[in-house]
């Protein structure tokens, strides 16, 4: 059986975060290749994507970098079984009910590696920013997070998608974060080969 000579890791990440805070618009947006610009961005072709409201199951989103490829479980679920997650905070709303419910959730499945995604980040001005990122990294902290130390990356998701460059380069920026602060699952350290997804 042939097989490539230096597979690329396969990782599954979820979303999380209160609704309206752009999980959504996120995972579209991480789903757009890189140097692709703006443009649809959409669920992963041939997956099955039933309505949330009416399954309670998560869409998939694929994306990659040069090191890695991704399946984005929106939103993920206590069920699912994930590498890491992406945290989206509005910076119009800071910490809601739902982040706080999603961080304490990520806690009780003993899902560490937590990225945050600061998003509308084009609509909030920068001490606004400030203190919502503050904020978020106390909630994380107390829920027993590196809450000082991870990545928190501001994002404008809807700005990638209609292709403005500096926003598509914080969509490429929390991509980056999420390479370097989510380690390899034990199966895909040195001994890289097919693995069951969540899901």
């Amino acid at each position: 059986m042939s097989a490539h000579p230096h597979p690329v890791p396969h990782l599954t990440i979820g979303t999380l975060g209160h609704q309206g805070h752009g999980k959504t618009t996120l995972a579209r947006a991480l789903s757009v290749p890189r140097g692709a610009g703006g443009g649809p961005a959409g669920p992963v072709p041939g997956d099955p994507v039933p309505s949330p409201a009416l399954s309670g199951l998560p869409r998939r989103f694929r994306c990659a970098t040069d090191t890695r490829r991704y399946t984005v479980l929106d939103p993920a679920r206590a069920t699912d079984r994930l590498d890491g997650a992406v945290l989206a905070v509005s910076v119009l709303e800071g910490v809601r009910p739902g982040t706080v419910e999603h961080v304490a959730l990520a806690r009780r499945i003993g899902l560490a590696p937590l990225v945050v995604a600061l998003t509308m980040a084009d609509e909030g001005h920068d001490v606004l920013t400030e203190r919502v990122e503050a904020e978020v990294r106390t909630l994380l902290t107390a829920h027993g997070h590196n809450g000082e130390t991870l990545p928190a990356v501001r994002v404008s998701a809807g700005r990638a998608l209609a292709g403005e460059p500096r926003w598509r380069g914080t969509i490429d920026a929390l991509l980056d974060a999420v390479d370097t602060y989510v380690p390899l699952p034990e199966c895909e350290r040195g001994h890289p080969g097919p693995r069951s997804h969540a899901g």
